[in-house]
């Protein structure tokens, strides 16, 4: 998960912008907070897909179907990232409803295509749990989201450790940015001298 990326008293907010994932398991639904013209983040997770239903085995459908769903619903795919077992989308749209039906028809249709599941062919459920969804408030964040995107093609290419060397230096980065950004400009004096 994206969130050792974040000091941990700034979690409350982020949770306010989060919706899915295994977090909400066995926890009332709540509606998912979606603003228009916002970046996205968003994750799919199954633990069936490993193997023959690899999402790295189906790549060609999972981006074909990807572009073939965004296209309809207006929804813009900024980057994407395939680990396998799941995915990582960064999106922007315009219209929340549109963006519900993108997430509907597309894991629909690419559970039921990697599967082979229909009528009479039953697979069960697919899906690990909903899908996770993070709307990013800041440019700190986006540039923490682009890091680990960058990060999972590492552990994809080169392995686990080559993404956490990567991501403890970006880490110190982005903590340092933090911390030029809490200082300031310097204070003027006004006093007569």
């Amino acid at each position: 998960m994206q969130q050792e990326l974040i000091p941990k008293k700034q979690l409350k907010y982020i949770k306010a912008y989060t919706h899915g994932g295994m977090s909400l398991k066995r926890r009332r639904k709540i509606k998912r907070p979606l603003i228009p013209g916002a970046i996205t983040h968003l994750v799919l997770k199954s633990s069936k897909a490993e193997k023959n239903l690899s999402f790295y085995k189906h790549k060609k459908l999972v981006h074909a179907l990807m572009k073939e769903k965004a296209k309809k619903f207006f929804v813009e795919i900024l980057d994407f990232v395939n680990m396998g077992n799941h995915l990582h989308l960064k999106v922007r749209f315009k219209d929340p409803k549109r963006f519900q039906q993108f997430l509907k028809s597309y894991t629909a249709l690419l559970a039921r295509k990697i599967t082979g599941a229909k009528k009479g062919n039953k697979f069960g459920k697919f899906w690990d749990g909903l899908a996770y969804t993070r709307v990013l408030q800041s440019k700190i964040e986006e540039l923490g989201l682009r890091a680990y995107f960058e990060g999972n093609h590492r552990e994809r290419e080169l392995g686990r450790s080559e993404r956490n060397d990567y991501l403890k230096r970006w880490n110190q980065f982005l903590y340092r940015l933090r911390a030029k950004r809490a200082v300031g400009p310097p204070l003027i004096n006004c006093q007569n001298q």
